[in-house]
Order: C-alpha cells, then structure tokens, then sequence
C-alpha cells in the first residue's frame, strides 16, 4: 500500500522545487486538466497557471515555508497545507495559507486545487 502522507509531501516539495525554477514542463505534469487556483491576485486554470509559473515573473515564488502538515483523505486523495511567506521587491514580506488538493487520477497523483488566504495580522 502507498504511503499516501510521503506522496503528497514529495508533491508539495517538487512543486516548490519547480516553481524556484520556473519550470512550466513540470506543473503541465502536475496539474489535471481542471485544476483551479485561487489566490489573492484572482483565479486561474491550468493553461493560465502553467504559463504564470513559467514566467520570470511568477509572483508564486515564496521565500520561506512553515508549519506544513499533509492530510490524507481517502487512499487516492489529500490535503497539504502550510504557511507561506513571500518578500516583495521593496523588501516588504506578506504571509498567506496555503492549501493543496491532490488526487490519484488513472493511476497518477495530481494537483487539483491550489488556494492561498492572505494571513492579516492585528493591529
């Protein structure tokens, strides 16, 4: 039996792996036809999210992650969360929460559903 846990944490880090190098080829692998992201700039599919990530201006590239935790759901699908921290050219940094939906789809585990919620802090 798989250890569905290691899978979608492997998954979670290719992705980050591949977004660093802006590699397009990989998410068009990664991603099932009808996945959908949803993020604080708006929504997109997978045409628009392959090209965005192949960008040398992706704006998905994070400088640190925290507190990942992956959940299994059933033996073909999961949830794998974590906080995400991002720095802006003028040196600023904005969190958000991450959350990713994966499923095993003929025989192949892929990105479902990707959502980032904007952490605001208390004044």
């Amino acid at each position: 039996m798989e250890d569905v846990k290691s899978i979608l944490l492997s998954l979670k880090e290719q992705a980050l792996e591949a977004t660093k190098n802006r590699d397009a080829v990989f998410y068009e692998k990664y991603l099932d036809d009808n996945a959908v992201a949803i993020v604080p700039m708006g929504s997109f599919d997978k045409k628009t999210i392959v090209q965005q990530m192949g960008s040398a201006n992706s704006q998905f590239k994070s400088s640190r992650i925290d507190d990942t935790k992956a959940i299994v759901l059933t033996p073909e699908s999961g949830i794998v969360t974590y906080k995400a921290t991002y720095e802006k050219e003028d040196k600023t940094t904005f969190e958000v929460f991450v959350t990713t939906v994966y499923a095993k789809i003929k025989g192949d585990w892929k990105g479902v559903f990707y959502q980032q919620t904007p952490i605001v802090k208390p004044k």
